[in-house]
């Protein structure tokens, strides 16, 4: 007789705005300050404030029906016609998405452009990478020897994913039957775990796991406040991550 295999639902992602109101009236606020909080509640969120449809403001605020009724009376006062606002569940992320609206709208309102604490300007990688290029192109034009292509080890044995995509000296862990593990990549590349030195991810995680596991896997660092993510969806990602 076959078994039947459930197939397993999907689990739903956890949406980042789970309400929000469009370009409405300022006077909203004013004749209606009751249903608006009723509806506002204690929920963070991003908020926009427009002057004849054109965007004059952006912000955050995780108290957001007190910001709103802040920008009734102050500086921004007179500059503001109708609004609009996005409450989400979570303010983990709220600051960066601010920067984010700045940086993209730059909104006259605004004093100050947005900053990306943790977050690393590409420019000098992609020119200097632009050059490495195109000296290698001129080095096969001229039947000068080429630089060699790397791989993923160096001839010293260093993992250069490990040093290029993660931080020196950034918190790692790993859990294991609700036990934590914590360990650190140091700049030769070796991992510090438990009072000794691992030669790679994996073999470290076997000491911690006692059988062979995917140290890419296993080890999990720590993007932004509470929010540990596991290092093969950076490796896959193929982006450095930087920290503070």
């Amino acid at each position: 007789m076959v078994k039947k295999v459930k197939r397993q639902r999907r689990r739903k992602r956890e949406a980042l705005v789970h309400q929000h109101l469009e370009n409405v009236s300022r006077d909203l606020l004013e004749q209606h300050p009751d249903i608006v909080r009723q509806f506002i509640g204690r929920n963070a969120g991003i908020y926009a404030l427009y002057r004849k449809d054109k965007l004059y403001y952006v912000g955050l605020a995780t108290g957001l029906r007190g910001r709103l009724k802040a920008h009734v009376k102050n500086r921004h006062r007179e500059s503001w016609d109708r609004f609009s606002i996005y409450l989400t569940i979570r303010d983990q992320h709220l600051r960066e998405i601010e920067a984010l609206l700045l940086r993209i709208a730059n909104p006259p309102g605004a004093k100050q452009r947005g900053k990306l604490a943790q977050s690393k300007d590409m420019r000098r990688g992609i020119a200097r990478a632009i050059r490495e290029k195109q000296s290698n192109e001129a080095s096969a034009l001229f039947g000068r020897e080429t630089t060699p292509v790397r791989n993923q080890k160096q001839s010293d044995g260093r993992d250069n994913d490990l040093l290029r995509l993660l931080p020196q000296g950034a918190r790692r862990r790993g859990t294991l039957r609700g036990k934590t593990f914590r360990a650190r990549v140091r700049q030769n590349g070796k991992i510090w775990f438990a009072g000794k030195f691992y030669e790679s991810l994996s073999l470290a995680a076997r000491a911690a796991t006692k059988h062979p596991t995917n140290g890419w896997w296993f080890w999990r660092i720590e993007r932004g406040r509470k929010n540990w993510v596991r290092l093969n969806k950076i490796r896959k990602a193929g982006t450095p991550i930087y920290l503070r």
